[in-house]
């Protein structure tokens, strides 16, 4: 298999010293990877957090202000170094140097400052790769939830559910799922309003559209269930039988997920035709450059896409 193109993310966030902490790690040695970033950049990192670093393993993309960065600010030059990082690790997975992309946190800030006007990565990628069908998949060991909507207003969630986009993400997240379980998976979906809009009596979203929506993924041979009642989706007991989530809106499926699972959640871009998957946290301005970040939701970044792009290449 390539290596995996691990790219450095915000240089005033945590991205930096959670590349170095991988390279110096175990899994390194276990999976191919390359870290893309500044050199220079890194290697002050690490001298301030007194780790081991070798050039070797990164792919230099220089940064002017390496020097006299501060940790911890939001910067137009470190939101378009980390956008920098993120376009020229795609276009080299793309082109087939790497096997997929892993990415460290970026700032928004930062790249609107930096004239970067996407709301995250996911949109970014989409556009990039022309992906005809996306979804946003957060997913640990405790639970798994895809997104209908993800970076939008409350208020404007209603008017962006549509049976095409719905179904899109049913069937991304059945696909995405059968990958890494191995065999068909159980979903659910939870309503958009309160006890699944009761009857109509909170809202009429479920009658109209989401029953029908989840009727029309049964008959094409999708294990889903729902709409469930939001407040109750969650429980253990039912979490334990559900292999993913569907959920209509950001909140309602990061709530239980970091609540869960934040040092453990991993990012996946699903319908993408590459390989990408990230940590489950933003750039910590409040503790970068101090050795304090958990390495952890990294990690299982790098192991799921690694296990991704091994079945990708025996596809």
């Amino acid at each position: 298999m390539k290596p995996l193109i691990v790219t450095q993310g915000d240089p005033a966030g945590v991205g930096p010293e959670l590349a170095l902490e991988l390279l110096n790690s175990p899994l390194a040695q276990e999976i191919p990877l390359r870290v893309l970033g500044s050199v220079d950049l890194l290697a002050r990192v690490a001298e301030t957090l007194k780790i081991p670093f070798s050039k070797e393993a990164v792919i230099d993309l220089p940064l002017a202000t390496a020097a006299t960065l501060e940790p911890g600010q939001v910067s137009a030059e470190a939101g378009a170094h980390g956008f920098a990082c993120l376009e020229a690790a795609v276009e080299a997975t793309m082109a087939g140097d790497f096997s997929g992309v892993v990415t460290n946190p970026i700032n928004k800030e930062a790249w609107d400052l930096a004239g970067k006007n996407y709301p995250g990565h996911t949109e970014y990628l989409v556009e990039k790769t022309q992906a005809p069908n996306h979804a946003m998949m957060l997913t640990s060991g405790e639970i798994t939830c895809s997104l209908v909507t993800t970076h939008v207003a409350l208020k404007d969630v209603p008017d962006l559910l549509c049976e095409e986009r719905i179904m899109e993400v049913i069937r991304l997240t059945h696909q995405g799922m059968k990958a890494i379980r191995g065999r068909e998976p159980q979903l659910a979906m939870p309503g958009l309003n309160p006890h699944a809009g009761e009857g109509g009596l909170f809202g009429r979203e479920e009658i109209e559209l989401l029953i029908p929506c989840l009727e029309k993924a049964r008959a094409e041979g999708i294990n889903i269930m729902g709409p469930l009642s939001p407040d109750t989706a969650f429980l253990p007991g039912l979490r334990e039988t559900i292999d993913a989530y569907v959920c209509t809106y950001h909140d309602q499926g990061l709530i239980p997920l970091k609540t869960l699972s934040f040092d453990l959640g991993v990012n996946v871009t699903l319908g993408l035709p590459i390989v990408r998957t990230s940590v489950d946290h933003g750039t910590a301005f409040d503790i970068a450059w101090e050795g304090k970040a958990s390495s952890t939701s990294m990690h299982e970044a790098v192991r799921l896409a690694s296990k991704l792009a091994m079945q990708s290449s025996l596809t």
